[in-house]
């Protein structure tokens, strides 16, 4: 399955509304992608403006597309129990509908700011109102936080100990992490943690502001210094079968407008999987 994250064909903070996700979903099928990463966001924008909620689903259905993960659990590193399941209500609501089975979690949390343990028995509670729902956390680490590396991700998966808890490896996060790739780390986790890949590419030299970077300046697969061939090799000899999503957060490219932005997405994406 190879598909694209929604978010990153509208300019950053774009207030979106129903016509925007109906165009969203003709540019992604018609780009040749067989689905989306949806986030709550654009479900919420959408509705506000008059689609109805069924609309939403049915218009990706009716195009061939799937919902493969729904995003973004936040809230739930620093709040109470009753918090995190006040945010995570609506976000598995829409996965149920959707067909997705993986709802993504990440935390913004400083490491200075809190420590594994309770960070794992929040996400441990997390887990488990998604358990009740025959749904999976996937968690992606980001490398200015609490859970800066791959190692550190899975040291906290350790810690959860949670059969429906995996990662999501995106290879901006991978490529920028403190210390660097490694792909030693990545081969010691077990392939079945591996929920969801999300390709991109970055040059060598880091811009200056990690988040403005990540948020507005990624590249397409390919056309940078990420060396995506020796993460897709390790995946293929781990025996990894993860969704494999396009997640290109670009100013630039978003400029050129959804529709040929997912054109350039797809196309490049098929170059770095060359039929994988």
């Amino acid at each position: 399955m190879t598909v694209i994250s929604a978010p990153t064909l509208l300019p950053l903070g774009h207030p979106t509304d129903a016509d925007d996700i109906r165009a969203l979903v003709d540019v992604v099928a018609d780009a040749g992608f067989s689905g989306v990463q949806m986030t709550s966001s654009h479900f919420d924008g959408a509705v506000t403006a008059g689609m109805a909620p069924r609309e939403y689903f049915d218009r990706h259905r009716d195009r061939g597309l799937s919902i493969a993960t729904v995003e973004v659990a936040m809230e739930w590193a620093t709040a109470d129990r009753s918090t995190i399941a006040a945010e995570a209500a609506p976000l598995m609501d829409l996965a149920r509908r959707a067909g997705a089975q993986h709802i993504i979690a990440i935390t913004t949390l400083r490491p200075e700011t809190a420590g594994l343990g309770e960070v794992a028995a929040r996400l441990a509670y997390l887990c488990d109102i998604a358990a009740d729902q025959g749904l999976r956390i996937s968690l992606e680490f980001l490398p200015w936080t609490v859970v800066p590396t791959l190692a550190a991700a899975a040291r906290l998966l350790d810690a959860v100990n949670r059969d429906n808890l995996g990662l999501v490896l995106d290879l901006w996060h991978w490529f920028r992490q403190p210390g660097g790739p490694r792909e030693d780390v990545l081969r010691n986790i077990p392939a079945a943690r591996i929920d969801v890949v999300q390709l991109c590419d970055a040059p060598a030299k880091p811009a200056q502001d990690p988040v403005v970077e990540t948020t507005t300046a990624r590249l397409l697969p390919g056309a940078g210094d990420i060396d995506i061939d020796a993460v897709l090799d390790v995946l293929a000899a781990m025996g990894a079968t993860p969704i494999i999503a396009t997640e290109v957060y670009s100013a630039s490219l978003a400029a050129l407008g959804p529709a040929e932005m997912a054109r350039q997405a797809f196309t490049a994406t098929s170059a770095a999987l060359r039929g994988r």
